[in-house]
């Protein structure tokens, strides 16, 4: 009797799993392009369709619905997620150095009070007026 729902658990689970794959394959392939725009709109479809996966493993779904293959899939998604995000930090940190090698790092932000320490620790903003210079 639960073999029907079984075979229908499994095969909308394996539909689940290839949006998964797809959605991860729109993310790697927007992060080469260093299209931002792509970027985000594959980020968002990657967190929904993974949050519908998620939600239907934690179902009433067993382990032994699935077979060693699919299981080896399903954790080479966990694996691909784990890579991309350990990815784009490294990336997050070199675009990071990159800028403050460039435009060299902001002691005084314009809209610090003059003379007070800003959060950066550097000293506020001087004006001409501040300083007697007219």
């Amino acid at each position: 009797m639960h073999a029907p729902l079984m075979i229908d658990t499994r095969e909308s689970t394996e539909e689940l799993l290839q949006e998964v794959e797809r959605q991860l394959d729109a993310v790697d392939a927007s992060l080469l392009e260093g299209d931002a725009p792509a970027l985000e709109a594959a980020c968002n479809g990657m967190r929904q369709v993974a949050t519908g996966f998620s939600n239907v493993l934690e179902s009433a779904l067993s382990a032994e619905v699935f077979d060693a293959e699919f299981r080896d899939r399903i954790e080479g998604v966990a694996q691909r997620l784990r890579v991309l995000r350990a990815g784009i930090a490294r990336r997050a940190a070199a675009v990071e150095r990159s800028l403050a090698a460039l435009l060299g790092t902001q002691d005084t932000p314009t809209y610090s009070a003059v003379g007070q320490r800003s959060m950066f620790g550097g000293a506020g903003l001087r004006t001409a007026s501040a300083t007697g210079m007219h």
